[in-house]
């Protein structure tokens, strides 16, 4: 049995460090360039089977450079690879970044094969025995192949979703098939406040969705992150560390709360633990380097 599968879009992730962010017709001097293997689900599985999970993950490459690396990366970091899927034609997806010296970035998304999948490449049966299936944005058609796949499924795991800047901006309304199985939904504050058209206080915001969803989580970076459940409310610090590079960062968080909700831990020490392991993924460079291992867990004994 598997304790966690992924579902998004898989993408290279290229990185050029720059003097500042800029806007039209502004210049600016590339200090540095870095390669990694990124897609937000990618990201969150990797850091759930470094802290010690099975894991598989529902995504499709092409056989070019990038594609193979993707696949090769899955599979050092003890990702399942049965519903992986791979094609002979088009380009592998990429994500083209630049983060300036304070962390901030700008993300530019190149989807390639991601919106080719079709829910015939996945193996419906090994979803249905998993613990926990988490669902990341697709830029085209793979919204439908998310639906269509939660519509078939006989036994429904754990359902999160991390609807990113892509769901967000599609509103409540076209994404309402998807959030009426989610139980967990995890997001930022400006995604939130652009999801459901609501731009007051992020605690009355996510109150609007209380009846749509279990769980709700608003990540607010440097300010600490919200949860949401059932009438209980937390709110928990972010960590006091040195910030290099937030790529990722979301999804290393998306990584730690799950864990620990797996794990049985309540809502604060989950949103604690989140935190925790997002702290590791901003001090170096990608959205994975540096996630830890299952020894980070041990915080959660205390």
């Amino acid at each position: 049995m598997l304790d966690a599968v992924g579902f998004g879009a898989l993408n290279m992730d290229q990185l050029y460090m720059v003097d500042k962010i800029i806007g039209p017709e502004e210049e600016t001097i590339i200090r540095g360039f870095r390669e990694s293997c990124g897609g937000s689900a990618a990201n969150t599985i990797i850091g759930l089977s470094r802290l010690g999970l099975k894991t598989a993950y529902i995504g499709k490459v092409a056989m070019d450079r990038e594609g193979i690396k993707l696949k090769k990366n899955l599979e050092r970091e003890k990702v399942n690879l049965d519903l992986l899927t791979t094609t002979e034609k088009g380009r592998t997806g990429k994500v083209i970044g630049f983060v300036d010296e304070h962390g901030q970035r700008a993300l530019y998304l190149d989807p390639g094969v991601n919106d080719t999948i079709k829910i015939d490449e996945i193996k419906i049966s090994l979803v249905e025995n998993s613990r926990l299936l988490h669902l990341t944005s697709f830029a085209g058609e793979g919204l439908h192949v998310q639906e269509t796949l939660l519509e078939r499924l006989s036994s429904k795991p754990l359902i999160s979703l991390d609807p990113g800047n892509i769901y967000a901006k599609k509103g409540i309304e076209i994404l309402k098939k998807l959030i009426e199985s989610v139980n967990i939904l995890l997001l930022n504050e400006m995604e939130l406040g652009m999801m459901i058209d609501h731009h007051g206080p992020y605690r009355e915001a996510a109150k609007l969705l209380a009846d749509e969803v279990d769980v709700i989580i608003v990540k607010r970076g440097s300010s600490g992150v919200y949860g949401l459940m059932d009438g209980l409310e937390v709110e928990v610090p972010a960590l006091d560390v040195e910030c290099v590079d937030t790529t990722g960062a979301g999804d290393a968080f998306n990584a730690g709360f799950l864990y620990a909700w797996l794990m049985g831990h309540d809502l604060k020490k989950s949103c604690y633990f989140g935190n925790y392991i997002a702290s590791y993924c901003i001090q170096g460079y990608g959205a994975t380097n540096m996630l830890p291992s299952s020894e980070a867990t041990r915080v959660l004994k205390k």
